[in-house]
């Protein structure tokens, strides 16, 4: 599930990012990612928000690039999962912890004439 969330008019983006090995085995292996100290993994999902409340999940485009201080930019290729209701996207990348990666998120809904820029940031530490 995701921590954080933004809202864009009528439309709550739920996301975080986090080192993947932070995953349970057996939900990692259910889903294809796989668990390292040196992959990341952002999680998206756009939600309809009606006065305060989310509704119905919301299929959406995504593209985007993960980049640490250091200035390593990465491209983000995000597959959709779709289950019991839900409906979300998710990408690994690269990391090299300790850093701080900056994420630049472009999400296009097939209702929207112009995508939504999702920006944020996510400090990864070393074990």
């Amino acid at each position: 599930h995701a921590q954080y969330s933004e809202d864009f008019g009528a439309y709550r983006v739920r996301y975080n990012a986090l080192p993947s090995e932070q995953l349970l085995p057996d939900v990692a292996q259910a889903y294809g990612i796989v668990r390292s100290q040196q992959l990341g993994l952002v999680n998206i999902a756009v939600q309809h928000s009606a006065d305060g409340d989310t509704s119905a999940p919301i299929r959406a485009t995504l593209n985007g690039t993960a980049t640490s201080l250091g200035g390593q930019r990465v491209a983000l290729k995000f597959r959709e999962i779709a289950e019991d209701g839900a409906v979300y996207y998710i990408a690994q990348f690269p990391i090299s912890a300790p850093d701080t990666y900056r994420f630049d998120i472009s999400i296009t809904l097939e209702s929207a004439t112009s995508p939504y820029l999702l920006k944020f940031g996510q400090d990864f530490v070393a074990d």
